[in-house]
């Protein structure tokens, strides 16, 4: 934006959306180092003009002079809390303000943070108690099945909560879980009484390896005898013979048949059992001795198993596995070795016939596994109490093993959870401290009660309100009558924010430097007895006294411009850069016309001198007379220049400042319809068909009724789609025709105040 040279007073009229707040915020942001200043070059120089220098978007030392009074102060350094019953506190200053902000941030996070604590400690004692509670129950799961092996099992007072939480904290490497077989033996074992030692001689068998090959031998052998002549035919005889050759020695007679004996007859029968067949049948009766010996022998080996009962429990079944199997094996060689015996005894009956048999090899009795059981029992007596302590250990560390996924998980979440405690704790630690310095600063420069109540009474016309500093030194007490004062009006927050705002000017610089003001529409929306107060207010602290350098006000009324330009009439000698009184001063009119920047049409904000004579300066202090004069700049551009950037400036004064004539006019010449804008316009009817228009007056009537009422009291000045801009330039005609047609004379004399010809307009 293009910018003249500044003076002492500097007076900066614009309507809305002109660009006042922009430079107003652009100057406030120069403040801030870290943005604002970067943005912005400002060229300044001494009072005298000497020393002209360039900020060059750096941050300079000077613009700590520089104070913005506008929306954005009031907000930043006004804060009223009205809804305590019994008394109405006032916050004024940004630092206090903006303390007060953290305070209560501050405090909406503690109560979260203690909120959330609160939670997460609940969380944490919850997930605590369930681990504690897991590991009383596997405390109690491991003395449950444990108890019999004593020691540090014999109860939960000595295998409690503390060792199981203390065997999770360690190496769980070693920790194994058992199948039920191992479980089941495991058991037993630390569940099994004290027991006797068993002999296992009993179960030792054996006979001779050569058996079988000398029953072999023995069946092939045929014995060399001569056959006595009765056995030729009856062979099976010869053993019936034998036995009767014992009967009858030193016989003569048969004791069978009772026939004779002679010499000759036991001679034969001597040869027939000669030597060799009494070797073969002593050799036979041998070995049938010997297996029966050996079948007696196999009888008692095993016995009835009885001897179970006195076993470990856990040893008991494979015990009769084993023995049933090998009573299966013991049968099996009994009926090997009694074939074998029938054998030779078919054998000892004829001693002289060979028998052919092969003979298979005999069963196998295998008592190694019932020795074994029995020596691993006999093992268990003697070291009984160190096994049972090995197999509890072994339950033990199965039963934690089983339960170190539900306990790992319930730490982990308890770890997580006391994380987040943590956190919180030192989050809420970390809030109450700096709660605690902020509590404990000192507040804002802020006026004395005194002034701001004094200040506040010259401002308002009235000494309602009153004013006390609380003991923390950054608060008021106000009263109206005094009562708690609430619901402060906007005139009434402005004023006292106006007040705080010039005191913190007078009170932040040291004396050596003087402060430079910008003051940012400081009447807006406030009544007109509040806006004459604030407006006789700044002129006193910023011109009327000499702590401040430099004044910037801006504003889009136009009364209180009015006002200001006339009172810089009125200061000593001649207005403007030549006054050597300390007063120089110069009025502006910041306006905000479009251009073309590319292709877009653009506002861009520029300051000119206003007005450009003393005689239009006299004559259009008023707003009415103002309005029509910016009325006529606007026609006169649009008829110079029919571009859409003229139309689009135009199009910004059209919805308010062409009612704004309509309505003064009319109030003028229908002072009994004053505020009724529909009525007036339909009145005005009649005064033109009185003079006799030639045009259509209830046509033009409904023309400007339609536009104001559909486009007036704008919220933004910004350009709308429902506005034709090809239409404004023929909207602002009417009004200027419609004005003559009612009162040319009225009329003609505004034309002559802004030295421009009625015929220019109709």
């Amino acid at each position: 934006m293009s910018v003249p040279s500044f003076e002492r007073i500097n007076l900066i009229y614009g309507a809305n959306g002109a660009g006042k707040t922009s430079l107003a915020s652009a100057l406030d942001n120069l403040r801030n180092p870290e943005h604002g200043c970067t943005n912005v070059s400002i060229c300044m120089s001494n009072s005298d003009k000497t020393n002209e220098r360039l900020s060059d978007c750096k941050y300079v030392d000077e613009f700590e002079r520089v104070f913005i009074f506008s929306e954005n102060y009031v907000a930043r350094n006004h804060n009223f809390n009205g809804e305590v019953e019994v008394e109405a506190v006032l916050t004024l200053g940004e630092h206090t303000i903006e303390e007060e902000r953290q305070i209560a941030e501050l405090k909406s996070l503690i109560d979260a943070n203690q909120k959330e604590l609160d939670k997460a400690t609940r969380s944490k004692d919850y997930l605590q108690r369930t681990l504690n509670d897991k590991y009383k129950e596997i405390s109690r799961n491991v003395v449950t099945v444990l108890s019999r092996a004593a020691g540090k099992y014999k109860s939960t007072s000595s295998y409690h909560m503390g060792i199981v939480r203390d065997s999770f904290a360690g190496s769980c490497s070693d920790w194994v879980l058992l199948s039920a077989k191992d479980m089941d033996s495991a058991f037993a074992t630390v569940n099994s009484d004290e027991r006797s030692l068993l002999e296992d001689s009993s179960y030792s068998f054996s006979y001779r390896a050569e058996l079988v090959e000398e029953v072999a031998s023995v069946l092939a052998r045929s014995p060399v005898t001569v056959v006595l002549d009765t056995l030729t035919e009856y062979k099976d005889a010869s053993n019936w013979v034998e036995e009767g050759y014992h009967l009858h020695q030193g016989l003569n007679k048969c004791i069978f048949c009772g026939g004779d004996l002679g010499e000759d007859r036991k001679k034969q029968i001597e040869r027939h059992f000669s030597d060799e067949v009494r070797a073969t049948q002593r050799e036979v009766d041998v070995l049938i001795d010997e297996i029966k010996e050996v079948l007696t022998s196999l009888q008692g080996l095993l016995g009835d198993g009885g001897i179970v009962g006195s076993l470990f429990k856990d040893l008991q079944e494979d015990f009769n596995k084993a023995h049933t199997t090998a009573k299966k094996q013991v049968g099996e060689l009994s009926s090997w070795l009694k074939e074998l015996l029938n054998l030779l005894e078919e054998k000892r009956a004829n001693l002289l016939e060979s028998i052919e048999h092969k003979i298979t090899d005999p069963p196998i009795v295998d008592v190694a596994d019932i020795k074994k059981i029995l020596m691993d029992h006999n093992d268990r007596v003697r070291h009984h109490e160190t096994l049972r302590q090995e197999q509890a250990k072994k339950v033990e560390l199965h039963i934690l093993r089983k339960a170190e996924p539900e306990v790992t998980k319930l730490k982990s979440n308890l770890k997580e959870r006391t994380k987040k405690k943590t956190e919180t704790e030192e989050s809420l630690q970390e809030h109450k401290g700096k709660l605690a310095l902020l509590e404990k600063s000192k507040a804002d420069p802020i006026p004395s009660a005194t002034v701001i109540t004094r200040e506040l009474a010259r401002i308002l016309g009235r000494d309602e309100f009153s004013f006390e500093l609380l003991s923390d030194k950054k608060h008021y007490r106000v009263t109206r009558y005094g009562k708690p004062a609430r619901d402060l009006s906007t005139g009434e927050r402005t004023a006292i924010t106006l007040i705080h705002f010039l005191e913190k000017v007078k009170k932040s610089l040291p004396k050596s430097k003087k402060a430079i003001v910008v003051i940012d529409d400081p009447v807006s929306s406030l009544d007109s007895n509040v806006a004459m107060g604030i407006s006789t207010y700044i002129w006193s602290e910023t011109v009327a006294k000499n702590h401040i350098e430099q004044v910037f006000l801006l504003t889009h009324n136009f009364d209180l411009f009015r006002q200001w330009d006339i009172q810089i009439d009125g200061l000593p000698k001649e207005r403007g850069p030549a006054n050597n009184k300390g007063y120089p001063s110069n009025c502006y009119e910041l306006t905000a016309l479009h251009q073309n920047i590319g292709d877009t049409p653009t506002r861009v904000p520029k300051l000119i001198d206003w007005p450009q004579t003393k005689d239009i300066r006299l004559k259009v202090r008023s707003t009415y007379h103002h309005a029509f004069l910016v009325a006529v700049r606007a026609y006169q551009n649009l008829s110079a220049d029919q571009s859409m950037e003229k139309k689009l400036d135009a199009m910004l004064l059209y919805p308010n400042m062409l009612r704004r004539i309509l309505e003064t006019f009319l109030a003028f010449k229908l002072p009994a319809l004053s505020g009724d804008f529909t009525g007036s316009m339909r009145e005005a009817v009649k005064i033109l068909e009185y003079n006799k228009y030639e045009g259509e007056g209830d046509a033009l009537r409904l023309q400007l009724t339609r536009f104001t009422h559909a486009n007036s009291h704008a919220d933004s000045p910004e350009t709308d789609v429902t506005l034709n801009p090809d239409e404004i330039c023929a909207v602002i005609k009417s009004v200027f025709t419609f004005m003559h047609a009612i009162d040319a004379k009225h009329f003609e004399g505004l034309c002559k105040v802004m030295s421009v010809e009625p015929s220019e307009l109709l």
